[in-house]
This record gives C-alpha cells, structure tokens and sequence, in this order.
C-alpha cells in the first residue's frame, strides 16, 4: 500500500492493520506528523483538502531531508576546511625559524647563505631557512646588525618598511612608530613611507612622528655591538625604553612628565647601570633612585 494511502486513513482515524501501523512508524518523519496531528486536535477548524495536506508534509518532509543531508555533509566539509588551511600554514609557517632575545641579551645568527645577523636585546628575527634560496625576506622587531656576505642579497621587512641589500653592512633599528637605517658599507635601499631611498656607506636615515630624515654618520659599526647605546635627538622616553632593554630593569618617573621637548643626545654604556643612568639623567638635571629591578627618575624640587 502507498504511503500516503495509509497516512490519510491515520489522519481520518480509520483502523488500521498491525502491518499498516508497523510501517507507519518506520516512516521517516511520522514523529513530525504526529505532532502536527496532536496540536491539530486542540483545535476546531472547517474542513481542509487532505490531499493538499499531504502533498505539503511531503514538501516538508523532502525539505527536511535536504538539510539533513546537508547538516550531516557540514562536519565534513568544516574538516576539510580546516585541513586545507592547517596545511597552507604548515607549509608556508612550519619551514620558518624564529630567532629572539630577552633583554640584557644579544645574539649572533649565521644565515643560510652565510651572511651574519646579530640581535639587540628584546628583537627577534624570522626566515625561511629551508627555502632560503627562494624566499630571501628576514623580518624583524626591534634593532638587528647585518653582515652580508660578499654578492648576497636579501630583504630585511618591518613593520614600517622594507630594507634591500646587496654586499654591505648596515643596521636596522625598529621601535613601536619609528625606524632608523645605518649604512656602514656598500649600499641599501630603503622603502617607507611611499619613498625609495638608497643609503650609501656613511648614510643614514630616521623615520619618526610622520619625519623622514636624512644624514651622515661617521662610525664604522653599530655603538651597541660595542656596548653602548648612542642616541642622536631622540625623545627621552624612548632612551629610558632602550636602558630598559639593556638592563631589565623598570624604570618610574616622579613627578615627571616625558613630553616631545625632552630630546637626548649622548649614549649610555652597557656595563655599568649607575654610569649610565647618570649619563641620561645629568644632562636634563633629574634625580635617580636605583633599586632592585627598578629605577625612580624624579625632577629635582
């Protein structure tokens, strides 16, 4: 007997044999209809078309099956969403290798085509060593020093530019919103801002509060590797962030204000912590109080 046949004798409440209940209840979507039947006796309506009726739970019934299949297919298609993308990033992400520092600490790294870097205190450096060849971009956060090696060339990427080098030596400083450039041999080129610069040795270039500028320097390396920091017209609290770096310590200010007017120019030794606070804090006439992990810079009353 067809289906709808003994779903219409149901629903006009005709006896039905044991086999006609039997397969009622095996039929996909019967607990549906016998909810729609239950709610339907609360009410008192005029008399509908039974065939319409039917024809409509089995639109809904085919409706149901559809997003069914589709709900059961959506695990499978999310899995494969997400091995699709696993592998993008396994396959680009897993053959970089991530090199950083903590503060007080600086490290050399030897490059793949044997260039040397080495890391300031809190910077870090990522490059794909596997496919060096084929993908010669370092990127990098905070300050780095590059030795390329002799017919070599890579590109050196921050957050606010990108650095190009063939044979040279140069350093790259890149602090929250400002980078500096430092040409020591040969030649780089410098993209930021919209600009292409090329630095030769003795150049130099800062890009800072929006100000790109230019100018010489006269040293034949980077003052940090020899264990100094130089600063040259730079905010005072950028200073205190570098002294931060090369000691960890916390450095608090009392009854000080670090505005832009504060500009320093001088350096600070790496080796000694009262040497240095005293050659930023003298020039600006500040008291210092050193503790354990922390120095107190007020304005003296």
């Amino acid at each position: 007997m067809k289906e709808e046949e003994i779903i219409k004798k149901w629903l006009d409440n005709e006896t039905l044999s044991t086999e006609e209940i039997q397969f009622l209840q095996g039929i996909e979507g019967f607990d549906d209809y016998k909810k729609i039947a239950e709610k339907a006796a609360h009410f008192k309506a005029p008399e509908v078309d039974i065939t319409e009726g039917l024809e409509n739970l089995k639109k809904e019934k085919q409706e149901k099956k559809t997003k069914n299949i589709w709900l059961s297919r959506f695990p499978r298609i999310a899995a494969i969403l997400v091995i699709a993308i696993g592998s993008y990033f396994l396959f680009f992400h897993s053959n970089y290798t991530d090199i950083d520092t903590l503060a007080k600490v600086t490290k050399q790294v030897s490059l793949p085509d044997h260039s040397e870097v080495v890391l300031n205190a809190n910077s870090s450096i990522s490059y794909s060593k596997d496919n060096w060849t084929g993908n010669r971009e370092i990127h990098l956060e905070g300050e780095a020093f590059f030795k390329v090696a002799k017919g070599k060339k890579f590109t050196v990427i921050t957050n606010l530019g990108e650095v190009t080098v063939l044979g040279t030596q140069f350093n790259v400083r890149q602090r929250e919103e400002s980078i500096q450039v430092d040409c020591y041999e040969g030649l780089v080129e410098v993209k930021i801002n919209n600009e292409t610069i090329k630095l030769s040795a003795g150049k130099s270039l800062a890009f800072r509060d929006q100000q790109l500028n230019q100018y010489e320097n006269f040293d034949n390396s980077s003052s940090w590797l020899r264990g100094k920091s130089t600063f040259k017209s730079i905010p005072l609290r950028e200073v205190f962030k570098e002294f931060e770096r090369q000691y960890a310590v916390k450095i608090q200010t009392k009854n000080l204000t670090l505005d832009q007017e504060k500009l320093f120019t001088g350096s600070f030794t790496h080796k000694d912590i009262e040497t240095a606070i005293k050659s930023v804090t003298l020039p600006f006439g500040l008291d210092y109080s050193i503790q354990k992990d922390e120095i107190i810079v007020s304005a003296r009353e």
